[in-house]
């Protein structure tokens, strides 16, 4: 009987305990340490520090980030001045911070165009132009990768200055008097002579071709300096179509001076050759000579020649009378025999270099660059321009 209680004590004992190690509360485990999430851009922060909304070339701007002071002092190894502006998606690798604030957590940077940042600058104003508010997006990221933080942030990047109109203004005024310039004036047009009114001279190929480079780069020039604020853009390839402009129009006014010259000139070798053969006769003819003498013989030998010169006077060619304008178009298609082929491709070559121009002015902000083949292309077409200006009848 003992031996049964005393086995039955002992193993209620035995349960009393395994119950209470399994109610027992373990200890807590001790917690995980997580790093903080990285900085977000965002328009306004804790400390009111603002993300400027709108700006424009040459101008600061301030990005507010979210969580900056945290991230550095858990990260000290990541510094903002190792952050870099991103806009549009493109990262600016040259525009650094120009003022950090870990206590009101926001950086300032200084927009302007770095010779190394020029191609993304090139592709963030394309868009900037493209986009009806002018609005891209806008991030922060580290120098040395591509990764980026969280933004919704938007900046709308004015493209064109506040003074843009005026230069505008200033190009149509410039425009507006070489036209009418051309159209009331000989600037354009062929020749000196005015033929009778209210006929005009006709316009000149090369004069006009040389008006067409002379505003295209001086818009170019002035397009470009107003996105990019530079200055310094004019290249070789654009010194080399005026020159070639420039050169063609000055050898064909050249050509066509000396056709007129040689045409008086000739006339007028003939008419004191003429007038020297008349004197002489007049004054032999009033001597009266005898038949058979030298006085005799040289005066029929002079009415002999005055009889050959002035059958040349009589075919030589007489000096064209003013040209009239047969309108624009024919003007610089048409030479004295009709449109010639060798002023149609002067005139195609011309359009498709300044197609290409403007497209490239517009799209890279920069005057182009053109091979030197296209260029002797544009010389070679000039060239035989002029060559067919040598056998080329005057209008």
């Amino acid at each position: 009987m003992i031996r049964c209680l005393a086995s039955a004590t002992l193993c209620f004992l035995v349960m009393v305990s395994l119950g209470a190690a399994q109610t027992t509360p373990s200890s807590p485990a001790p917690p995980v340490k997580s790093d903080p999430p990285p900085p977000v851009v965002v328009e306004h922060n804790d400390y009111r520090a603002t993300t400027t909304q709108q700006s424009e070339l040459d101008r600061p701007i301030t990005v507010a980030l979210k969580g900056l002071r945290e991230w550095t002092a858990k990260n000290p190894d990541s510094h903002p001045r190792d952050l870099r502006l991103y806009l549009a998606g493109h990262k600016l690798t040259k525009c650094s911070p120009t003022l950090t604030s870990l206590e009101q957590e926001y950086l300032r940077f200084h927009l302007e165009i770095d010779p190394d940042d020029r191609d993304a600058w090139v592709q963030i104003l394309y868009d900037a132009r493209n986009e009806p508010d002018h609005k891209l997006p806008l991030s922060i990221g580290w120098k040395d990768n591509m990764q980026v933080f969280n933004s919704n942030v938007e900046l709308a990047l004015k493209v064109y200055p506040h003074y843009t109109a005026y230069i505008l203004g200033l190009l149509v005024v410039l425009l507006v008097a070489t036209l009418l310039l051309s159209i009331r004036t000989n600037l354009l047009r062929d020749g000196t002579d005015q033929p009778p009114a209210p006929a005009r001279l006709p316009y000149n190929l090369g004069k006009v071709q040389m008006a067409f480079w002379f505003y295209l780069v001086i818009t170019a020039y002035l397009y470009v300096w107003l996105v990019t604020g530079e200055y310094d853009t004019v290249t070789t390839s654009v010194l080399a179509l005026i020159g070639i402009s420039a050169g063609t129009g000055a050898a064909a006014l050249y050509l066509d001076k000396q056709k007129i010259d040689a045409v008086l000139t000739q006339r007028a070798t003939l008419e004191t050759q003429q007038t020297a053969l008349l004197s002489r006769i007049k004054e032999l003819s009033t001597a009266a000579p005898e038949p058979g003498s030298l006085l005799d013989q040289e005066l029929q030998q002079k009415k002999n020649s005055l009889a050959e010169v002035q059958a040349q006077l009589a075919h030589a060619p007489t000096p064209p009378p003013p040209a009239v304008t047969k309108g624009f178009l024919k003007d610089l298609l048409s030479d004295g025999e009709g449109v010639g082929f060798h002023r149609f491709q002067m005139v195609v070559w011309t359009l498709v270099f300044g197609i290409i121009f403007v497209r490239s002015v517009y799209r890279d902000l920069a005057m182009p660059n053109f091979d030197t083949s296209l260029l002797g292309l544009m010389g070679l077409s000039s060239g035989t321009y002029i060559g067919f200006k040598f056998p080329e009848k005057l209008k």
